[in-house]
């Protein structure tokens, strides 16, 4: 076998965990970041048990500055739920928590936290119940007055949501997010003038907050007073450029203002925000063939999305979602789905939880996605990709055969299947499925690369050669495949002159490479010079993890160069890293154990006679 393990570094979809191009977020997550709403602390797997409650529970035991000993229940089960918030399960954690306020029913802030993580988990008639126990104990407590008010608020409940969005603003008359949300109840129930006035108190809180700004320009709209609401959407694209919803209706007011150039302005930078918006992109082509004075027949009426509130739940996930701040965003993705079950809410929950390591939560998304879809091809490809990220290669094998029956001729789908089948060691099938992709679509040279690679596990050299070089005649910039084919000179011993055109090739487009440097060294050492085949696997040993084909070069060079110790040492690290299991051991190429014994055994008598 060659060496593939080349290949893995720098071609990862060989490795059979990064099988498929990832499928596109929805495009409403471009619209919706759009504030900046003060940040809140994801919580950290290295959870500081030194600054635990239990901790400061015991040190204020000692120090008698606590006089009344808490039910150590209550720690044992904060201590696992602290756990099992590292390890991102919200239900476990949340059950734990609940444990915790049973045994102590005094500790505010571990309700507020439990509070928190019923409605991550989604627990929501739990929520509801947990909330109004605990604010039967502690009434103004900001948090769990704003999570109830939320949940209420996404139910349906306008009145009891206001109840507690008013407790808050009351408790926090600075805030703004209080204000925020009142106003979109009050928009829900078609009471707008409410709703300006509260999206006023928001701009004046929080002068800052592009989504006040644009909320306030809504129901200025909605009034007819289209210059206020230009003031206001002009604020919020300029604290937030690429709000696209508000540019969106900043440049429908400009256009009813008769201000044409300026809205022509906004159209240009939306089409350049959002190039696949067609809707844009005509309006744009219109206007320019206008006068000042005229105006398209199109923005006569006012913005339909302003007869359906923005929904304001989806906007600030989107935000906590650009900044990283995956945990806030699932809350407010669980706040979306009370409302309204949708598609793109399901992608991005999955897409969280596969960045917090639960394939397992992602994968349950994307089954109420492929319900919801059941056709569509890129959501059964992203399904297959979490059930082999999740090391379900089997199912994700199934799948894929499932989205080619839908769409018998799309090329990337027989390559996406050869990978799987890749993954699950069936190479057979695979060759079969690239070469079906290669027949559909011959102008990749990923699939000759890929399929070049295969035929080589077959041990079919020349086909692969044959692949390589196709690979390299639609892309010359291919260094994989020039290495490749380099390396299988080498080893072959023929043709040493080309297999150096190969490698200089390949290391003047990635120069750092040490599975390149390594196989130009190996090449040298083919080539009768093992001084020039020191200096550049030394070289690569720069830029590679130890690995044990690179000792066993090295080995053998010293070897030839009589530097017997040196020899031994490298061949010793050799044999030592192939006993270590490697998730890649099985994609690369691996030195022969007895055959690296052997070369030990040979170069020790050797040191043995010289002594």
């Amino acid at each position: 076998m060659t060496r593939i393990l080349s290949l893995k570094v720098n071609h990862p979809r060989l490795n059979g965990k990064a099988l498929w191009t990832a499928f596109a977020l929805a495009g409403w997550l471009a619209v919706s970041n759009c504030t900046t709403l003060p940040p809140t602390q994801v919580a950290s797997s290295d959870n500081d048990l030194a600054s635990s409650y239990a901790v400061k529970s015991l040190i204020a035991e000692k120090t008698g500055t606590r006089k009344i000993t808490r039910d150590p229940r209550s720690y044992y089960h904060y201590l696992l739920a602290l756990k099992a918030e590292s390890g991102s399960r919200f239900n476990e954690a949340a059950s734990h928590y609940t444990e915790v306020v049973r045994h102590d029913p005094g500790m505010e802030d571990m309700r507020e936290i439990l509070a928190n993580l019923l409605l991550r988990s989604g627990q929501i008639d739990q929520l509801i119940q947990a909330c109004q126990e605990s604010l039967e104990l502690f009434p103004k407590n900001e948090v769990i007055n704003m999570i109830l008010a939320d949940v209420l608020a996404g139910r349906g409940d306008h009145y009891g949501a206001l109840k507690h969005y008013r407790r808050v603003a009351e408790i926090d008359p600075g805030g703004s997010r209080a204000y925020l949300m009142q106003g979109t109840v009050y928009d829900e129930l078609k009471q707008y003038d409410q709703a300006e006035e509260m999206y006023k108190q928001v701009t004046l809180a929080e002068p800052g907050n592009p989504l006040g700004h644009h909320f306030l320009g809504q129901s200025q709209i909605r009034a007819g007073n289209l210059e206020e609401a230009e003031v206001s959407l002009g604020k919020a694209v300029a604290l937030r450029p690429n709000f696209i919803q508000a540019r969106e209706h900043f440049a429908w007011v400009l256009i009813n203002l008769k201000k044409n150039q300026q809205a022509i302005r906004e159209l240009k930078l939306l089409v350049k925000l959002d190039p696949r918006n067609k809707k844009v992109r005509d309006y744009l082509s219109k206007l320019q063939k206008l006068s000042s004075e005229e105006t398209l027949k199109e923005f006569s009426e006012a913005p339909k999305d302003l007869k359906t509130p923005t929904d304001i739940h989806m906007s600030i996930a989107g935000i906590f979602y650009e900044q990283a701040m995956y945990l806030k965003s699932l809350d407010e993705f669980q706040l979306a789905l009370l409302k309204e079950d949708r598609k793109e809410t399901h992608m991005l929950m999955s897409r969280i939880y596969e960045i917090l390591g639960r394939q397992d939560k992602a994968i349950e998304e994307f089954e109420i996605l492929r319900k919801m879809a059941p056709k569509s091809v890129e959501i059964i490809r992203y399904a297959a990709r979490l059930y082999s990220l999740n090391k379900q290669p089997e199912e994700a094998v199934r799948l894929i055969k499932k989205a080619v029956d839908l769409e018998p001729e799309n090329d990337s789908l027989y390559h996406s299947l050869s990978l799987a089948y890749m993954a699950v060691e069936k190479y057979d099938l695979a060759i079969e499925n690239m070469r079906t992709a290669i027949k559909l679509n011959d102008s990749k040279d990923s699939y000759f690369f890929e399929l070049g690679a295969l035929l080589e596990r077959r041990e079919k050299y020349s086909d692969a050669i044959d692949n390589m070089r196709r690979a390299i005649e639609l892309n010359p910039m291919h260094s994989n495949a020039h290495n490749f084919i380099g390396y299988m000179y080498a080893l072959e011993g023929n043709y040493l002159d080309k297999a150096l055109e190969h490698l200089k090739k390949a290391l003047s487009i990635q120069p750092r490479n040490g599975y390149f440097l390594d196989s130009l060294g190996w090449i040298y050492y083919k080539k009768g010079e093992p001084e020039k085949a020191l200096t550049e696997i030394k070289k690569a040993m720069v830029y590679v993890a130890p690995d044990p084909v690179l000792y066993d070069h090295l080995g053998d060079v010293h070897f030839s160069l009589k530097n017997y110790e040196e020899a031994s040492g490298a061949w010793k690290t050799s044999l030592s890293l192939t006993k270590v299991k490697k998730d890649d051991v099985d994609s690369g190429e691996m030195p022969d154990a007895k055959i690296l014994a052997d070369k030990i055994n040979k170069v020790n008598q050797l040191l043995q006679q010289s002594y």
